[in-house]
């Protein structure tokens, strides 16, 4: 049954790699991707679950192939024509992931007898599958291995069509899910191996939360003398501390395991672990504070709003684990449902953050827009980001910026916008602040060396032409740019080097080739040593090479000496 299951995601896999490879591109496709990818692993995930109705398993199948099939559908409308059909950012891949492992397992732990969840059932569940997929994930892994290994040997003695096969998406696709459907397969049938396996590693790992909770305890009584001044300056803090939560979060579980465990340490050390959960309180709190004045100065962001749902887990699981401080009968009795608690709203605040009820997206793109209204300073949308980062949402806000709404009469973001809708790479050069134009031309750029100016074809060249991105580098710098002009090849007439005032290091060398101009090339400072200043460029003059090249069958070899 799982060979087979493997076998026929495989084959869709494999099509629907045809399909992308082809150019088709729709909604469709990546519904079926979705549903490709997840109806397998709940298969794979419900097998042998203990009290979990055949009826129930079958509805889950259904359900959860109807539910990735809209999201999947709804994740290709977001990106609509910034990427191919097929094509999921990882954030949102990964996301989706969790949200459909967090709420099975919630399903499987859930006795339906009861109308309540069975915390034993669900954490052996939810481990059990866990450490399959890993198995999964790394048996595929290395059949792989063996099959390039294999191939590669074979290819030695002039024997190439193996590695031809297996290079084949025809072959690949359909071998890789076979081969992971059956390290499934193989871990449930050495289930009790399995689970002495990871009670083991458990069991190691927990001595690990009292080396954590004693760091935590210590944090807070240096905090005092130490302020948060220096936290703060990292610039990295609530990353830092939510990352120490989630390992002493870990390690927690690590020691309760599914709370048959009495006493996992000396009573001594079981009580103060406990009480140590209290010192997590003000790490979490000052998460929250650090991310809040972040999202106070730059609004939120897709980043921020992901650390915010963290942070919010982070927050139960502090308040939750910390309360269990008094319990005397049975070790941190809270943890399990604190557990649940946590699920339930990690799995709403993702399918919030997926789906139209709060996409992720949606939210950042109007916490920017809503940033740049209020913002008194000079500050400038994020062309790259709405273009090319934020699905159709960012494109809309491009297109009504382009039409004229919400844009300040001073500011030329209607033309920016429309330049961002028309590019057609994500690594096109960013729009310009400001129009090119004569006037602009001798405010942003200075000639040298003094006395010299602009060929008037040159300038008409600049004004007719699509802007290269050194110009609309040019345009978006505080202090102007440079043209020096010199003969550099003896050739009588000047030759024009534009210097970005950021070092002057590198230079674009343009030269007039028959009636036009060109960019013939590049200069660069050789060595370590790089011009700083504009005033040393307004000294510059041309100098013969102390070096000739060396032409070795047509091709140019220059010397470059160590400074």
């Amino acid at each position: 049954m799982f060979a087979l299951t493997g076998a026929a995601q495989g084959v869709l896999l494999w099509w629907l790699w045809h399909v992308r490879l082809v150019g088709a591109e729709t909604p469709a496709l990546t519904a079926l991707l979705y549903a490709t990818l997840a109806v397998p692993l709940v298969i794979y995930c419900t097998q042998d679950i203990e009290r979990l109705p055949a009826r129930v398993r079958r509805a889950a199948v259904v359900g959860y192939l109807v539910a990735y099939a809209l999201l999947g559908a709804y994740t290709a409308w977001v990106q609509g024509a910034m990427r191919n059909a097929l094509a999921v950012p990882p954030v949102t891949a990964l996301a989706s992931f969790v949200l459909g492992f967090v709420s099975l397992h919630l399903l499987c732990g859930f006795d339906f007898q009861t109308r309540r969840w069975d915390y034993a059932r669900l954490f052996h569940a939810s481990w059990r599958n866990g450490i399959l997929l890993a198995t999964a994930a790394a048996m595929t892994g290395l059949v792989w291995l063996v099959l390039l290994a294999g191939a590669g040997l074979m290819q030695l003695i002039g024997v190439r069509w193996i590695m031809d096969l297996i290079r084949e998406p025809a072959f690949a696709f359909p071998v890789t899910g076979v081969v992971s459907a059956s390290a499934f397969a193989m871990g449930l049938v050495r289930a009790s191996l399995t689970e002495s396996i990871r009670r083991f590693q458990l069991s190691i790992a927990s001595w690990l939360l009292p080396l954590a909770l004693s760091f935590g305890v210590l944090w807070v009584l240096a905090l005092p003398w130490t302020g948060l001044e220096a936290l703060f300056q990292t610039r990295k803090a609530t990353l830092m501390m939510l990352g120490f939560t989630t390992l002493a979060v870990v390690f927690s579980n690590c020691a309760y395991q599914d709370g048959q465990v009495g006493w996992p340490y000396p009573r001594w050390l079981s009580l103060a672990t406990q009480a140590a959960w209290l010192s997590l309180l003000p790490v979490v709190a000052i998460a929250w504070w650090a991310l809040g004045l972040r999202i106070d100065q730059h609004g939120l962001t897709e980043l921020r709003l992901w650390a915010s749902l963290s942070a919010t887990l982070a927050g139960i699981y502090a308040i939750g684990y910390a309360l269990s401080w008094r319990d005397t009968g049975r070790w941190m009795e809270g943890i399990a449902r604190t557990n649940i608690a946590a699920a339930l709203v990690l799995c709403g605040g993702l399918l919030a953050f997926l789906t139209p009820l709060g996409n992720v997206q949606r939210l950042a793109v109007q916490s920017h827009l809503r940033h740049l209204a209020a913002a008194e300073d000079a500050a400038e949308p994020d062309w790259r980001y709405l273009r090319w980062q934020s699905g159709r949402f960012g494109r809309e806000a491009l297109a009504a910026m382009a039409s004229g709404q919400g844009v300040p009469p001073s500011r030329p973001w209607a033309r920016q916008a429309s330049e961002a809708l028309a590019q057609t790479s994500r690594y096109a050069a960013k729009p310009s602040p400001v129009e090119l134009n004569e006037p602009t031309l001798r405010e942003k750029f200075v000639v040298l060396p003094e006395g010299k100016a602009l060929p008037e074809s040159f300038v008409q060249h600049v004004l007719s032409s699509a802007q290269p991105w050194e110009f609309r580098d040019c345009l978006g710098a505080k202090a102007p740019c440079a043209f020096w002009l010199g003969d550099l090849d003896d050739d009588g007439a000047d030759e024009i080097v534009l210097f970005h005032p950021a070092t002057y290091r590198n230079g674009t060398l343009f030269q007039l080739s028959g009636h036009r101009w060109v960019r013939a090339g590049f200069l660069s400072a050789q060595g370590k040593r790089a011009l700083m200043e504009a005033e040393q460029l307004a000294q510059a003059h041309a100098q013969p090479a102390q070096w000739r090249d060396l032409l070795i069958g047509g091709r140019r070899f220059r010397v470059s000496l160590h400074d």
